[in-house]
């Protein structure tokens, strides 16, 4: 946010009686009125901060008094002299700009002068020139010069198209408005961009039927060998009629789910006693002191009692028995 500035009182004076002045001016008239100075906005802004400012001081200092009332007063009454003039200001310079830019020959409108920026503020000057562009674009929308000149000098006053990419002089002025004050002209740029032609063959076709390896055109193809891994005396059940021969040979159902019935690894089947325990020797203890916490053992987790009898394995019964939490407990 930019820094506020204050008037003294003898500035704030003079502000507030050249607002008052120029709206004296400005009534009644279809022109905008020259400025006083060309920050007279930014001046009027300051003078409402100022005033804002004192009042703010009389409320901490005094309160509520006549004094403040009178401020107020006087506030309020140059806000609806600042708006009055503002838009009593924006409507001539609409009706300046529209009677420059629909003007049509012989019309009183040719008459008017082009304003003189110099005593004017710059943002006026830059509302003036959106104007201005709006109504250019307005005059192309409704065919402007073909309403006013007719349609048989349609051809001949058509504006000239210039190359793409033309930049006009108006775009290296800094100041809003270009060299005339009223923006850049409307041109006509040319449209060298032809609209592609629409294929009629398909991507897609053409990738189908394109060859899959068109570098390898005309080189011999490679036929690998089929290699048969046989075994001398060993003849699987369908090597007959994998065989190629002119009769086709009938095949034995039964003599080949024999052969296969053969060709089946056997799995032996193991006793349960034959197989080694994997836990070692269990210790039967009984418990003499309750602990809180359960104890992991390799079957789980187990909660110790007093008086309980368990089965445990030789480790953590050895550890039980050594803390004095169980003692052995032999059948």
């Amino acid at each position: 946010m930019a820094e506020r500035t204050f008037l003294n009182p003898s500035q704030a004076k003079e502000i507030e009686e050249q607002l008052f002045s120029t709206l004296r001016q400005q009534v009644g008239r279809s022109v905008p009125m020259p400025l006083p100075r060309t920050d007279f906005w930014t001046k009027v802004g300051q003078l409402l901060d100022t005033i804002e400012m004192e009042i703010h001081e009389v409320y901490k200092t005094v309160g509520p008094s006549l004094k403040m009332q009178t401020m107020q007063k006087r506030q309020a009454n140059i806000r609806r002299t600042a708006s009055e003039l503002a838009r009593k200001r924006m409507v001539a310079m609409m009706q300046h700009s529209a009677s420059m830019a629909l003007r049509t020959e012989g019309s009183q409108g040719q008459d008017l002068a082009a304003m003189d920026w110099s005593r004017h503020d710059p943002a006026e000057r830059e509302f003036y020139s959106n104007a201005t562009e709006q109504l250019n674009k307005f005059k192309q929308a409704v065919n402007w010069n073909s309403m006013q000149r007719g349609i048989a000098a349609e051809g001949l006053l058509n504006e000239p198209r210039l190359a793409a990419g033309t930049t006009q002089l108006d775009s290296f002025v800094p100041e809003s408005g270009g060299l005339t004050g009223q923006g850049p002209p409307t041109i006509a740029l040319e449209d060298d961009n032809e609209p592609l032609p629409e294929s009629e063959t398909d991507e897609e076709e053409l990738l189908a039927k394109a060859e899959e390896f068109p570098e390898l055109a005309g080189t011999q193809p490679i036929i690998e060998p089929t290699i048969v891994d046989t075994e001398v005396g060993q003849n699987h059940a369908a090597a007959m009629e994998l065989a190629p021969s002119k009769k086709k040979e009938e095949m034995d159902f039964d003599a080949w789910a024999a052969a296969e019935a053969e060709s089946e690894p056997k799995i032996e089947v193991v006793e349960e006693e034959d197989l080694e325990p994997v836990q070692g020797e269990l210790l039967r203890i009984r418990v003499i002191q309750s602990m809180d916490e359960p104890i992991i053992t390799i079957d789980g987790e187990i909660t110790l009692g007093a008086g309980d009898v368990l089965f445990l394995d030789e480790m953590t019964a050895n550890y039980l028995v050594e803390s004095g939490v169980a003692e052995l407990a032999t059948l």
